[in-house]
């Protein structure tokens, strides 16, 4: 059996997460704004009133704000190279790059690579991803320099 290499591959949110992503942040804009209008309705004087729609923005920026940084959340996958954009950082990580990897165990939804990396103003880089591990990246992964095991004395 011949196995294709087809890159890239491109690890994202699906569309079940993005809808629920899109319906979540909804919910809190509504009630961000419901919370406005019922602090400047019921609340009695100007400071209660403020007090009341300021703390009411909280969830209308989050969804405002979180929402696109959760969106664009993808880990790209080629064959000497993997870019990442995440919460707040983006970057693009060559195999050469890479002094030492880790992979624990996958947990139950995610995975986790952990890497040592070299020529990059970050030096560790802890990649967490939600789904499984398909053949493609465990491949990948496996290619790359491994630490040895520490063991630990008690």
């Amino acid at each position: 059996m011949e196995v294709t290499k087809a890159y890239p591959r491109v690890y994202q949110f699906g569309p079940v997460f993005k809808s629920l992503l899109l319906a979540g942040a909804l919910a809190l804009i509504v009630m961000g704004v419901t919370g406005a209008i019922q602090s400047y309705t019921h609340m009695h004087g100007v400071v209660a009133q403020f007090g009341g729609v300021l703390l009411s923005l909280i969830p209308i920026a989050a969804a405002l704000f979180g929402t696109p940084m959760v969106w664009r959340c993808k880990l790209s996958l080629y064959e000497d190279r993997l870019e990442y954009n995440g919460l707040v950082i983006d970057a693009v990580i060559r195999k050469s790059d890479i002094i030492d990897s880790l992979m624990p165990a996958p947990q139950y939804g995610m995975f986790q690579i952990f890497l040592t990396l070299a020529g990059h103003p970050f030096k560790r880089l802890h990649l967490a991803v939600l789904g499984h591990m398909d053949d493609a990246i465990e491949r990948w992964v496996n290619g790359l320099p491994h630490a040895e095991p520490v063991k630990v004395r008690i």
